[in-house]
């Protein structure tokens, strides 16, 4: 029998005109029982030459509708007034996520062996009882039902743009037909 040791980390970051500032980097594979201080280099693993410290959480993964518009995911962690804080915090300041799952070396789970997925997200809402917290997270397909950060696509941007969606008048306007 095989076994396979999954990890995902968690990068939590804002981003301000195009700068990336970075909250928070969090892995659920490494804890150290013996010395459970999360920054302690027992409950960190380097990936992307980074350093992600131990947090328990479940990445929920990714679920899609059968029209691709309704595109969420969900982190859940245990409930306690440091995780609360941040969840609230990542949510009132519109906080990014990218979650990466990854496979890793059940002997040396600092050995990445191979990366399945990288999704980044944007972290939407939270909702929580006595044990959890559930953020939700969105992607930018689904625009219309979160205050997702809006692009607007003018001239200057992306070169010439329609100034009409009938597509015959466009038609015999280009070819003068």
């Amino acid at each position: 029998m095989s076994i396979t040791t999954i990890c995902t980390f968690l990068e939590i970051y804002e981003m301000d005109e195009d700068e990336k500032t970075t909250k928070h980097r969090l892995q659920n594979a490494k804890l150290n029982l013996t010395d459970p201080d999360y920054e302690n280099a027992g409950n960190t693993i380097e990936f992307k030459n980074e350093d992600f410290h131990y947090m328990p959480f479940i990445y929920a993964g990714t679920t899609i509708n059968k029209s691709g518009d309704n595109i969420e995911s969900n982190i859940i962690m245990g409930n306690s007034p440091i995780s609360m804080a941040r969840a609230q915090e990542a949510v009132a300041n519109q906080y990014f996520a990218e979650v990466t799952v990854c496979i890793v070396d059940n002997s040396d789970l600092n050995s990445v062996q191979r990366t399945l997925t990288t999704d980044v997200w944007l972290i939407s809402s939270l909702a929580y009882d006595a044990e959890r917290i559930e953020l939700t997270l969105s992607s930018a397909i689904d625009s219309v039902g979160s205050n997702m950060p809006n692009l607007v696509l003018t001239s200057d941007c992306v070169g010439a743009l329609p100034t009409s969606s009938d597509i015959k008048f466009l038609w015999n306007k280009i070819f003068k037909t």
